[in-house]
């Protein structure tokens, strides 16, 4: 399966934004804008939506790498369901102290997750090969895991 499928269904399309054609591109705002409800539509009612032909929507849908609008109806519910539509939160000047800081923390763990997604994890292979046959490995570490490194 390649890395663009693993991607986040909205992040792929926001990524993917600027190469698409100009009716292409409609398809997709009306999407970004309620990603809930296009899970629900019909290919005709998006396409009525967005001002475009079923053909256009259907083309959209196969430039991410799904077989169509049903396909990519899937992948958009799984990943509205693996929940990443918290990153945007701000934290607001009235907000108590629990809702900050589960903002900063939802935020946190979306980058984090992000990041997961979009690695290339042939790039993280050849560079743990590296550095296990490296006679010298030189990094840092705060004091609680210089501790434990010192160790080893």
């Amino acid at each position: 399966m390649s890395a663009l499928l693993l991607m986040n269904m909205l992040e792929k399309i926001q990524s993917r934004l600027e190469h698409l054609s100009k009716s292409e591109r409609k398809v997709a705002e009306v999407i970004l804008a309620t990603p809930e409800q296009a899970i629900h539509s019909s290919i005709a009612a998006l396409a009525l939506e967005a001002g475009v032909s079923e053909p256009t929507v259907n083309r959209f849908c196969r430039s991410l790498e799904t077989r169509g609008f049903p396909d990519f109806k899937l992948h958009l519910a799984q990943s509205l369901a693996h929940g990443t539509l918290y990153v945007n939160r701000n934290v607001d000047e009235d907000d108590s102290v629990e809702s900050y800081t589960g903002k900063i923390f939802e935020s946190a763990m979306a980058s984090l997750d992000q990041v997961h997604h979009s690695l290339d994890m042939s790039a993280v292979n050849r560079a743990v090969d590296l550095l296990t046959q490296a006679k010298k490995s030189p990094f840092s570490a705060s004091a609680p895991q210089r501790r434990s490194l010192t160790t080893r």
